[in-house]
């Protein structure tokens, strides 16, 4: 029996800062998602009687930058909040709610975060739109890539 979990019916929501009852928004039209991962640092503990390899500790994380090409739609909500989003430089909540599922996630009001989900396997991560590109070519449709700086660690919860 396969396990694997189709890209098809992933979807990407956001927590939209500055609404007063708490809102996921869902990021229309995304064509991938990259970039979850960012090695930890590195501490040097070698010692000057060492006489071979160095020798390392693990230092802090270093959240990456998760990039999200989308295909542009004109007059799109999402679009514009992303966009809003990246003019603020807001740090929001994110959550990729993969395809084992169609549950839409609820946001916690009282902490503008989302509320734990077990329904439809998940990743969230905390980040700030950090750069979005707009992209036109011929014989093609106008296209986006928004970078995310992650801040902090990102979870993974499966399906239960």
């Amino acid at each position: 029996m396969a396990n694997e979990l189709k890209t098809q019916g992933t979807h990407l929501y956001f927590v939209k800062p500055g609404t007063p009852t708490g809102s996921a928004v869902k990021v229309t039209c995304p064509t991938g998602i990259s970039g979850l991962g960012g090695a930890a640092d590195q501490i040097d503990t070698t010692c000057l009687d060492d006489t071979s390899d160095r020798q390392y500790a693990r230092g802090l994380g270093n959240p990456g930058q998760v990039t999200v090409p989308f295909v542009l739609k004109a007059g799109d909500v999402s679009h514009a909040d992303l966009v809003a989003l990246k003019e603020a430089g807001t740090s929001v909540e994110w959550m990729v709610c993969m395809s084992d599922a169609t549950t839409v996630p609820v946001v916690t009001i009282s902490t503008n975060s989302f509320t734990a989900l077990t329904t439809r396997s998940n990743i969230e991560f905390s980040g700030y739109v950090a750069d979005l590109t707009l992209d036109g070519a011929t014989n093609e449709v106008w296209r986006g890539t928004m970078t995310i700086q992650r801040s902090g660690a990102w979870t993974i919860t499966w399906k239960a």
